[in-house]
């Protein structure tokens, strides 16, 4: 029979806390879902790198990368469909291969949103010094960037301490906005025809800069980049209403939102340089293309309003990414597998506040260390790729865990288990985010320093994990034994009618 109450494992330590549960909407958990994928900060800052393999076949590369969240979206749904759980990854891959397993998922899926929140307000900095720079004060110093990136911290803890409808509404709001910028400029690009006029010859392998379909396997990376997160409303499984209606919705709203949007965005900027090699060319060299195309053709007021829309953007996408690694940080508290102190909630609002706190820490020295002594604070640009390069890997690792748990996990429950859904959709996903993985790794010839350490500083980050966890194996295993076990909801009728055989469920 489900439950709104928490599932405590016998022996769960004392002193840990709970989140408000029920306090979110359907809408809240789609407006998390959909904030996380920063639509208009991924338009108008991400599509630059897969343009420098994929060219102005780069809408190709998205559409693909849309086909493997979607798969995903699949397996996640199937998912918070059976269990509701702060933990997400971290509980669903520890109940379908093995507790360690499902740590280490947490552990990567963690520190992949972690790496998330500097480079996402180092964003917030960087674009809004450049913005200011250009348009108001001309002899503004480089480092000035962090100045604004220490105000956005002080702002995203204050909202993630305070209660999380307030985060979600903000999340919602903010959004809206932002999003709405960017498709008023499609419409107008659309309609306009951009240089080449309209056509499907973006949608073939004909306009890569590395060559047909190498360059939109290499290109793919950057358009699974800009997915990622799309699932994260999973997050929220404690904290909303009926979880096992609301998530599945958020997440299939969220993915089927993004592959339309970013599909269609990445068309107009194809058609706006024009369809051909010197189009291709300037895409990959132009990071803010999508407000140099409001310039052309639209005027100055549109590109200050799309870079405005970006900025906005990202912070939203910081704060979403910062409420997804704090409450998988909270439930490993929560569970003993990691301090207990990180499992704690405030009395009043029912926020993880220890663990909003060490995210924004870390995240801030993080972010000052490497934009200042690797780059000596001449850009915040090597904050925003860097992290995002590391991060990219370790959720994309943890997709692919997913997807190999999830069939596994149906085959293995549901008497109903379909060969399509359970079987070949989830390989559809494991072959999108392998390959993503692939291309991060090695995309035709290895990369500069820093991004040349982004596969080892993950490989280290697993090795570590391996290591603790096979430590706490051996001196706590009462404490590796109640991973996965604290859940919001879980069964009832309407998970038990998802694996009976389908006369039974009749």
């Amino acid at each position: 029979m489900a439950t709104s109450d928490a599932i405590s494992a016998p022996g769960a330590q004392e002193g840990t806390g709970e989140l408000r549960k029920g306090s979110l909407r359907t809408i809240d958990a789609v407006a998390m879902a959909i904030a996380v994928l920063s639509p208009a900060m991924a338009m108008a800052y991400n599509t630059s790198g897969s343009a420098a393999f994929s060219g102005t076949s780069t809408p190709l590369a998205f559409l693909i990368g849309g086909i493997g969240c979607l798969a995903l979206a699949f397996v996640v749904v199937g998912f918070t469909r059976r269990m509701a759980s702060a933990g997400y990854a971290y509980t669903y891959s520890s109940r379908t291969l093995g507790k360690r397993v499902g740590f280490l998922t947490g552990w990567m899926y963690f520190f992949g949103f972690f790496c998330f929140v500097p480079m996402t307000m180092s964003g917030v900095g960087g674009f809004t010094a450049n913005l200011i720079q250009t348009e108001v004060w001309h002899g503004m110093p480089n480092w000035f960037w962090f100045i604004i990136f220490l105000v956005g911290m002080s702002a995203l803890v204050t909202l993630a301490y305070l209660d999380i409808r307030l985060s979600s509404k903000t999340l919602l709001w903010v959004g809206v906005v932002t999003v709405s910028v960017i498709v008023i400029l499609d419409i107008i690009l659309t309609a306009k025809g951009g240089k080449s006029g309209q056509t499907l010859q973006p949608f073939t392998f004909g306009h890569t800069l590395q060559g047909g379909f190498s360059g939109i396997f290499y290109g793919l990376i950057f358009g699974v980049t800009s997915f990622i997160g799309f699932e994260t409303a999973a997050v929220l499984g404690e904290e909303t209403k009926n979880p096992r209606r609301a998530i599945p919705i958020s997440v299939i709203v969220a993915v089927c939102f993004a592959i339309i949007f970013y599909v269609w965005t990445t068309y107009n900027i194809s058609i706006g340089v024009g369809v051909n090699k010197a189009g291709s060319e300037a895409w990959a060299s132009n990071p803010a293309i999508l407000a140099t195309l409001a310039k052309t053709f639209v005027g100055t007021p549109m590109m200050i309003i799309v870079d405005i829309a970006a900025i906005g953007s990202a912070f939203i996408v910081c704060l979403a990414c910062a409420t997804a690694a704090t409450r998988t940080l909270f439930a490993m508290g929560r569970e003993g597998v990691l301090p207990s102190w990180l499992g704690r909630t405030h009395p009043v609002h029912r926020t993880p506040t220890n663990a909003i706190l060490v995210i924004a820490a870390v995240a801030t020295v993080a972010a000052f260390l490497v934009g200042f002594f690797w780059d000596f604070g001449g850009s915040f640009s090597t904050n925003y790729f860097f992290f995002a390069s590391i991060g990219t890997i370790a959720v994309c690792l943890v997709y692919v865990v997913l997807c190999v748990g999830g069939s596994v996990y149906f085959r293995r429950l549901s008497q109903r288990y379909n060969p399509l859904i359970h079987g070949l959709i989830p390989v559809v996903g494991i072959a999108v985010f392998g390959l993503a993985v692939y291309g991060s790794v090695y995309g035709g010839a290895w990369p500069p320093l820093p991004y040349l350490i982004v596969a080892p500083v993950n490989l280290g980050w697993l090795l570590l994990g391996i290591a603790f966890v096979t430590y706490l194996s051996r001196t706590a295993p009462e404490k590796v034994g109640q991973i996965g076990s604290i859940l919001g909801e879980e069964g009832g009728e309407a998970a038990a009618i998802l694996d009976q055989p389908a006369a039974a469920a009749g």
